[in-house]
């Protein structure tokens, strides 16, 4: 109980450090016209993403044992388990590799007409315009201003390869507690750590409005410098953990 606890924790933290979810989040509590009601769709979004991982990490994991019962493994079990350890070290890799190359989050899109490099809320705007472009645009209604945010935080969590790789993994790992307490318990802490950097806006425009835009970034350096080694490592275990669990249940 206490190991798949700490794997499920740990996999909150990844989510946690990913500077994508507190930064896009703080962009769009940073709107001028309702900051509340960006950061507010936001966090349902990012909310209704991670529900997307847990969701599909519960339909592939076999069901749950009861206490006391023998397991019975198989190559289906087997292979699931190979294929989420394989994608947790795949996602480790890129995370740390991009950290040795010093590659930080403002680099990431390159350089603009004028040969500079575009700022995150810039890069954020052209992106959605891009992909949804009956939301964009400046002179919006407050409706979909929010309707917007709630996308973008869907996106970030439920479409995002490494923050949706890592919620599948998660509701795996929780199918594997055999009581439903402690797998509700291990799901709860998960989802409390994993969903706090979306959080976290909503609660900054609650306690100090328009204060998204001033700590933004500061968060950015920060991440920027810390987030992808942290991170990298704790994909990097949990993957080593699913792997040794895959091993010792393959039939």
């Amino acid at each position: 109980m206490s190991a798949h606890l700490t794997v499920l924790l740990s996999l909150g933290v990844a989510i946690l450090l990913s500077p994508e979810n507190l930064l896009i989040g703080l962009v769009m509590a940073s709107d001028k016209k309702s900051p509340r009601l960006a950061a507010l769709m936001y966090a349902v979004g990012a909310i209704g993403g991670l529900a997307l991982g847990l969701t599909i990490g519960f339909l592939v994991a076999p069901t749950p044992p009861a206490e006391g019962a023998p397991v019975h493994h198989t190559w289906t079990q087997f292979i699931v388990r190979a294929l989420i350890a394989g994608l947790l070290v795949g996602v480790g890799l890129q995370r740390a590799v991009r950290a040795v190359r010093h590659a930080p989050i403002a680099e990431e899109s390159g350089e603009d007409a004028s040969g500079k490099k575009p700022s995150l809320a810039s890069r954020v705007k052209r992106w959605f315009a891009e992909r949804f472009k009956g939301l964009g645009g400046r002179e919006i209604p407050t409706w979909r201003r929010g309707l917007r945010s709630g996308v973008i935080g869907f996106a970030t969590v439920g479409v995002h390869p490494k923050c949706l790789s890592v919620s599948i993994a998660a509701g795996h790992q929780a199918m594997q507690i055999a009581g439903e307490a402690d797998r509700a318990l291990g799901l709860a802490l998960f989802a409390a750590v994993a969903l706090t950097p979306s959080c976290t806006p909503l609660v900054v425009e609650l306690i100090r409005p328009g204060g998204s835009a001033s700590i933004r970034a500061s968060c950015e350096a920060f991440m920027k410098t810390n987030g992808r080694w942290i991170a990298a490592l704790i994909l990097l275990g949990a993957g080593a953990f699913v792997a040794w669990n895959a091993a010792h249940s393959m039939p």
